[in-house]
């Protein structure tokens, strides 16, 4: 998850002019330029000049540039493996003002309006590269230079046309999720301490946790789906997996709980997501991973055999994987997003996918949830002309063109009980408040995924129990819960 303090600062800024030259400017290496795939060129991998700013968003992560002049500019050397015509795009923010992008390539100009207001993929047109060496230079200039930079995309329009068409025929159905009204996410990691007192061990508080009391409080509030966190700031799976245990013994557990949560939910109507956090804040962990090996291929591989054998164990018991910080630490790296889905789809082909993008634009053509987080519960970047009331719940325009739309928000103090010896933060909002901004997603097919804090021995507040009940009682009147 972004923090808070992170999600609400003001984006602003337009206007770039982007050079292509074949002379070297003493860029760091970058990825070739694939024939048959679409390449990542990261702002923060490449050589900075001026008074640009690199993001930094801690180990696993790779941030956006920021605080451009119009002397700063961005460089990457990289190789062209095959000549071509090449699609040129850019993930940025715009502050709306309407500034021009340029792209010159050799003598030749391109430009592209920045847009309106908000993180958006620039469209530059396609261009001729020969095969070998190039340097690309990134500027922004004019009376508002570009505030933060993300990425350069390049592909060829036939390769880009493909993965279009292999992505929509593997797309799952949604139906279920907007049927299912709103969903429940729970923090519940090695972290999520009790009400008060010592905490249990990791396996200790899995093997105690009450799946039939906490089955029975989800199936109050009226939830349709839960998403269970498996991992967060600490790898731990709750539950047996022998890939992790052949990385680093000791993070899994006796006790299925994935599987017990799953029987106890599926039965009661309730479907079951994971929550897939990458572990980046976990030394020990990370340092088995293989990420910091300059080639991420090993990294990748690691992750799909794991995701798999998770697929695996719970086959269609499992509704779907929710994969947090894709836009940080696997968007970055040009992983083959067909194989990570295909392996997140192991035992069960209809298995919906959200890689979290934050505020970003679509990552991909392989996955089928916009994730949404938004803990402001104000979907200012979702582009709601795009979600038009009465139609699919899926954009049908915009950054997220295709995507089922969701809103994953808070309704506590925070995504997880973390704070020893106290009590769960009553919700920041009534009924009342809460009510009309459901009625509105609810209305254009978005489905709500509300994250509640729940303590380590799997009880949520009283409160916030109430706060759904009254929910339930005016959206699903017709359906009430067993006591």
């Amino acid at each position: 998850m972004v923090p808070r303090s992170t999600l609400f600062k003001i984006l602003s800024g337009c206007g770039i002019f982007l050079v292509l030259l074949s002379l070297p400017l003493g860029a760091q290496p970058a990825p070739p330029i694939a024939f048959a795939s679409r390449t990542v060129l990261i702002g923060a991998e490449g050589t900075l000049t001026g008074t640009i700013k690199l993001i930094n968003m801690g180990p696993g992560k790779m941030g956006w540039i920021q605080s451009w002049n119009n002397g700063g500019s961005v460089a990457w050397k990289t190789t062209v493996e095959r000549a071509g015509n090449y699609q040129i795009a850019s993930i940025l923010e715009s502050s709306g003002s309407g500034g021009d992008l340029r792209l010159v390539v050799d003598e030749r100009t391109l430009h592209a309006d920045c847009g309106d207001k908000g993180w958006k993929r620039v469209q530059f047109g396609a261009i001729h590269l020969a095969s070998g060496p190039h340097t690309f230079t990134l500027s922004s200039d004019g009376a508002m230079p570009l505030a933060k930079f993300f990425s350069l995309e390049l592909v060829r329009p036939q390769v880009e046309a493909r993965l279009a068409a292999e992505g929509r025929r593997q797309m799952a159905d949604t139906s279920w999720m907007t049927a299912a009204t709103y969903g429940l996410m729970f923090h519940w990691t090695s972290q999520t301490l009790p009400r008060q007192g010592p905490p249990q061990s990791y396996c200790d508080a899995v093997r105690n946790f009450d799946v039939e009391r906490f089955a029975n409080t989800v199936e109050r509030t009226g939830a349709g789906f839960v998403v269970f966190t498996t991992s967060h700031a600490g790898f731990y799976f709750p539950g047996p997996n022998r890939v992790i245990d052949s990385i680093l013994p000791g993070r899994t557990c006796p006790r299925d709980l994935v599987g017990d949560l799953a029987d106890a939910l599926n039965s009661r109507k309730i479907r079951l997501e994971l929550y897939f956090h990458p572990g980046h804040d976990d030394a020990p962990w990370w340092q088995r991973t293989h990420f910091d090996e300059p080639d991420k291929t090993a990294y990748f591989a690691q992750w799909r055999s794991i995701i798999a054998q998770v697929g695996r164990q719970y086959g269609k018991r499992l509704a779907g994987f929710w994969f947090d910080d894709a836009a940080f630490t696997y968007y970055p790296f040009n992983p083959s997003w067909q194989q990570m889905t295909a392996a997140a789809r192991t035992g069960n082909p209809q298995r919906v996918i959200a890689y979290n993008s934050w505020i970003l634009p679509k990552l991909n053509e392989f996955y089928d949830v916009f994730a949404g987080e938004n803990s402001s519960w104000e979907p200012q970047y979702e582009g709601l002309d795009y979600l038009p009331i009465g139609g699919t719940g899926k954009y049908t325009g915009g950054p997220q063109q295709g995507l089922q739309a969701e809103l994953t928000s808070i309704v506590e103090d925070d995504w997880g009980h973390f704070k020893r010896d106290a009590p769960i933060a009553p919700p920041r909002m009534t009924a009342d408040d809460l009510m009309p901004k459901l009625k509105d997603a609810l209305s254009r097919k978005m489905v709500p995924l509300i994250d509640v804090e729940v303590y380590q021995d799997g009880t949520i507040s009283p409160q916030t129990l109430q706060l759904f009940q009254a929910i339930r009682a005016e959206i699903r009147p017709a359906n009430p819960p067993r006591d």
